[in-house]
């Protein structure tokens, strides 16, 4: 877990189960409720999940929500954990990037205004 003026960063371990997603998901509303400005999940590391690892997402994109906070998730464009990713619909639910420095400049990027 990493926390900047701009951004908290959480990075998954290598796997996420039934095991560790409720502390996983402790930690990404801990950042987020702490006042992060931003948060990155990054599961770039991340070599196996389940349905825990969704929930975690779903559930901190939903907080994130709440609090008017950006998220992007970093998800590896290939892979089991991207085909997970891809089966659950999760690409047309949260911002997606292939890497940290994407996520970080999309963060920083200017929003358009309608």
């Amino acid at each position: 877990m990493e926390s900047t003026e701009t951004c908290g960063t959480l990075s998954f371990p290598a796997e996420v189960d039934l095991s560790n997603g409720e502390e996983i998901l402790g930690q990404a509303l801990g950042l987020l409720d702490s006042g992060a400005p931003a948060l990155i999940l990054d599961l770039s590391g991340c070599t196996f999940c389940d349905s825990n690892a969704l929930n975690v997402i779903l559930r901190s994109q939903v907080r994130a929500t709440e609090l008017g906070v950006p998220m992007w998730v970093v998800l590896p464009p290939r892979g089991i954990v991207r085909r997970v990713a891809d089966v659950a619909g999760l690409p047309r639910r949260v911002a997606i990037a292939p890497d940290v420095t994407t996520a970080r400049e999309a963060l920083a990027a200017p929003v358009p205004h309608a």
